[in-house]
């Protein structure tokens, strides 16, 4: 786990792909449903304000 975290604390690895979907905060239902039966190839849901 020590290694891992040493990886991504240097920038050698784009954890951003993992991020397949963007809500705003008022959209939660939607984001935590789509989650939850993980639909449409979600594998991260993002909540911005």
């Amino acid at each position: 786990m020590r290694r891992l975290m040493e990886v991504i604390a240097s920038d050698r690895v784009d954890l951003k792909p993992l991020v397949t979907h963007r809500f705003k905060l008022d959209q939660i239902e939607a984001a935590y449903e789509l989650f939850a039966n993980q639909r449409d190839g979600v594998l991260k849901v993002a909540i911005t304000p």
